[in-house]
């Protein structure tokens, strides 16, 4: 069944004031990626368009955890992880348009290196990483995903991160919009996301069961693409996850604001293909690095520490 909206007040993050050209936050113009064999023209070669997370510190490998890998994944010797770009403070290139940085390489690294393997990052389009995890080209997936129902059919997970839904609109929210107020208006989202397939259709719903006029669903291919729609008058707000638009708006110098309100808190989680037997080592690898307090410091870093979860938990479908 899907949920009905129900808006409850929560408290705006505090936020890092990182460096980040207005060409990567609002353009998206950090290279196109393709979504089939996950490599970034220009980027280096075999590293599917990721270089080294920036100011990655190498980890201990954790004996109890390592145990856990499965045989095949123990003597390949890496963690082949499928992640995004274009979607601060979870995954971006930096300036250099070759390094990517945020929150999810360097937690996934931090917890391929826990295992003893060396992460092998591939970047792709959002909605590319669940058919090429079920298509067995990558163990794990990173890129701020939900976890929901309908992606538990297909895939497992182990939660990492505590997220929430909000929208963003111009600075002074000249149309006075609200979760409860977007009847009629064009409410831009990034394609293959929870906010486009599943929490859109649902206020939309809401808004013509009340005799309102439906939500113009605007469907963009990245979260900065549907930024730039807010800010050029093609769309009046985007949605999107609490933590990523508040930190798009602390960069915008105040172009943009984010509704102090969020929508259906939900974890988010590393994806793997169902029934994968990695799932208990990445659950005590995750463990191991919440305890020695590696976990922190990475959401610390990327100003998102509400978000933080105390244990991480499998979820199989």
């Amino acid at each position: 069944m899907t949920p009905q909206p129900k808006p409850t007040a929560t408290r705006r993050t505090t936020l890092l004031a990182t460096s980040l050209v207005a060409a990567t936050l609002l353009l998206g113009a950090c290279g196109d990626v393709n979504g089939t064999s996950g490599a970034t023209p220009g980027a280096p070669a075999g590293s599917g368009g990721a270089a080294a997370a920036s100011a990655h510190t190498a980890h201990a490998v954790v004996p109890e955890a390592a145990a856990l890998l499965p045989a095949d994944v123990k003597a390949k010797g890496s963690l082949t992880v499928a992640t995004g770009e274009g979607y601060p403070p979870f995954e971006f290139y930096a300036a250099d348009n070759k390094t990517l940085q945020g929150v999810d390489p360097e937690l996934v690294s931090a917890v391929a290196e826990t295992l003893g393997l060396k992460p092998d990052l591939k970047v792709l389009k959002f909605d590319a990483i669940i058919p090429g995890m079920q298509g067995g080209r990558y163990d794990v997936a990173a890129a701020a995903m939900g976890i929901t129902p309908t992606r538990n059919k297909v895939v497992d997970f182990v939660s990492y991160f505590q997220g929430g839904t909000s929208i963003m609109f111009g600075s002074g929210n000249p149309l006075d919009l609200t979760l409860d107020t977007m009847c009629g208006h064009t409410i831009a989202a990034q394609k293959g996301t929870i906010y486009a397939t599943d929490y859109l259709p649902t206020f939309s719903q809401k808004c013509t069961d009340a005799g309102q006029p439906a939500i113009k669903v605007a469907i963009y291919p990245d979260q900065p693409s549907a930024a730039l729609a807010v800010s050029s008058g093609r769309a009046d707000a985007t949605m999107d996850d609490f933590g990523p638009l508040a930190y798009v708006a602390k960069q915008s110098n105040g172009k943009f604001e984010v509704l102090d309100a969020n929508y259906s808190p939900a974890p988010y989680g590393i994806a793997m293909d169902h029934g994968s037997e990695l799932a208990p080592a990445v659950q005590k690898a995750l463990a191991a690095l919440i305890a020695d307090g590696t976990y922190a410091n990475i959401l610390k870093e990327w100003g998102v520490s509400a978000g933080a979860i105390k244990e991480p938990a499998v979820s199989r479908g």
